[in-house]
């Protein structure tokens, strides 16, 4: 079978996988949100204080796709909208202290999952792994780019 041909096998199998361990950590955690959701305050807990429309870029979803979870993590007190202070016509989101408990908890959860599926891992194999994803994470960042570049000269 072709390097490439293996690669997109593995990756498939990875984001099956993915998908598993983030049910699985929002149950750790005891949290009650949409894997968009977490993903939201991921994101959000990374970037500060933001517009609705930075915070859909950076995540790479269309605008309304996170409004609605925006939405859902206000009702639940994680989120808060503040004026914008360089356009008091804008708003900015940004994480309450619960919602800052819940990514805290969140991240306790994730590293807990990752110990039990890699116990056969050194912390070097560890390091490489996360450098390899971390690369490959910056290339599909940059595919993106240019993606969303030409989407809007079209």
């Amino acid at each position: 079978m072709d390097s490439y041909a293996r690669l997109g096998g593995e990756l498939a199998t990875l984001m099956r996988g993915l998908k598993d361990v983030n049910g699985h950590v929002l149950e750790t955690a005891g949290v009650r949100c949409e894997a968009a959701g977490a993903a939201v305050l991921g994101r959000l807990e990374r970037l500060g204080p933001v517009r609705l429309t930075d915070l859909a870029q950076a995540l790479g979803l269309d605008p309304s796709s996170v409004s609605r979870q925006v939405t859902a993590l206000e009702r639940s007190g994680w989120v808060e909208r503040e004026k914008d202070p360089t356009d008091l016509r804008a708003q900015q989101l940004h994480l309450t202290d619960k919602g800052r408990e819940v990514v805290a908890a969140l991240g306790r959860a994730r590293v807990q999952a990752l110990e039990r599926l890699t116990p056969g891992l050194s912390t070097r194999d560890i390091d490489e792994l996360t450098d390899r994803l971390a690369r490959l994470n910056h290339e599909l960042e940059g595919h993106r780019v240019l993606r969303d570049a030409r989407q809007e000269t079209a």
